[in-house]
């Protein structure tokens, strides 16, 4: 036990040393001192506990591991050093696998499993780790503390990629990956979502400027805990093969369309529209349903980030919306409303704010959300590179005031 003490501490150090991926290049050594306590287990005031290290010692020492330091005049070792002509040995007998091996296995696996992918991320996520693998002999700490876990993940990744951007659901996405409908769920889908949120940049910034929960982040994905539901009130026909849905009968409450509904429709006619609004928020939605909608009005609750479903939904409408008609867009009076506009104004060029003006701003700011230095200093520099030029004068009150607004506060 001793003798495996003293090496993989040894072998610690070297690990963290230049001579790992440099060898002979640095004539320090790779040494572990007794006075600072770089052997914390060597408890050389407990004769037994010494004295079994001193003999481990010895026997390394004679075996060509190690050498060895004492402190002069006593039975107590100063130092052990690890001689670097016999550190593959040294792996050898503790059992240790060369940070070079385990980070070319991680590589060659990620690489072999996923070198025909092409979904962004994915590939931007393999080539990083075969990169700093390869380089660095660095690997996804999850590798180091579960084994397992990357064949896993490598398996739900090219299963992801092979999707080709279809929606699924997660239990069904976990059977055609594992044969089991809650595997992903329970051993794979946190750091797959973690991986997500960092290599994709459409979730990045969803997720530092909104609270998406778990459901939320695999729904814009395209992976549904459940049918979302999509919910929208005015004169619009929907045509399904299987008939013909005129949401104008529900007005003014509108209906709700799941997710899995949205690939059936094969035609919209919003010939009786002349306005469209998008409302982020659920209150405002209902709020503005009872009490401003009228049926030439078509009010789409947006509620937050496009998943793809969603996404498909609004570029249908877009397709079939009379020329003339005006779309609006409502939402908090913040990073991530100014966002979500830019998103949905790629669907509709001619979107228009409404409501978040730095009219508003001024009239509402006591009852606005105080915002970190850090959150005006983005905003301030999307104002200076003209990101959201439609909110120029919202931004500039922001910082004037140092506050955001929620929607929900122009209802008061």
């Amino acid at each position: 036990m001793e003798r495996y003490i003293i090496l993989s501490r040894l072998l610690d150090k070297y690990e963290r040393s230049r001579h790992l991926l440099k060898p002979g290049t640095s004539n320090r050594r790779v040494m572990l001192r007794v006075e600072k306590k770089e052997l914390p287990e060597y408890r050389y005031q407990e004769a037994a506990v010494r004295d079994a290290f001193n003999q481990a010692a010895r026997a390394l020492e004679r075996e060509g591991f190690i050498s060895v330091e004492w402190i002069k005049g006593r039975p107590v070792l100063s130092a052990v050093i690890l001689r670097l002509d016999a550190v593959g040995r040294c792996y050898q007998l503790t059992g240790r696998v060369h940070p070079r091996e385990q980070a070319e296995r991680v590589a060659e696996a990620v690489q072999n499993a996923l070198a025909h992918v092409e979904t962004p991320w994915i590939t931007a996520w393999r080539d990083d780790v075969c990169t700093r693998a390869r380089s660095t002999y660095a690997i996804p700490q999850f590798c180091r503390k579960d084994a397992g876990l990357l064949p896993k993940l490598l398996i739900a990744m090219a299963q992801y990629d092979a999707l080709r951007g279809e929606p699924v659901t997660m239990r069904v996405f976990s059977g055609r990956c594992f044969q089991n409908s809650k595997t992903f769920e329970r051993e794979v889908r946190e750091i797959f979502l973690h991986i997500a949120e960092t290599y994709h940049a459409g979730l990045a910034e969803a997720c530092e400027h909104t609270e998406m929960g778990v459901r939320d982040q695999l729904a814009f994905l395209g992976i549904y805990a459940r049918p979302e539901l999509y919910e929208l009130s005015g004169r619009i026909t929907l045509v399904t093969p299987a008939g013909t849905v005129n949401v104008g009968g529900a007005y003014p409450y509108g209906i709700a369309i799941p997710s899995t509904a949205v690939d059936t429709i094969t035609d919209i006619n919003l010939n009786d529209v002349h306005r469209v609004i998008f409302l982020e928020n659920k209150t405002n939605y209902d709020e503005f349903l009872l009490s401003e909608s009228d049926l030439s009005t078509l009010a789409i609750y947006h509620g937050g980030f496009l998943s793809p479903q969603k996404r498909k939904l609004f570029a249908k409408i877009a397709e079939a919306l009379p020329e003339n008609a005006q779309v609006f867009f409502w939402a908090d009076i913040d990073l991530g409303g100014f966002q979500m506009f830019s998103h949905l104004q790629a669907l509709f060029p001619g979107l228009l704010p409404l409501r978040m003006d730095g009219a508003a701003v001024a009239t509402h700011w006591r009852s606005g959300l105080p915002r970190s230095k850090k959150y005006l200093d983005r905003l301030r520099l999307a104002l200076e590179n003209r990101e959201y030029p439609l909110f120029d004068d919202a931004i500039r009150k922001i910082l004037e005031y140092g506050v955001t607004i929620e929607q929900e506060t122009l209802l008061r």
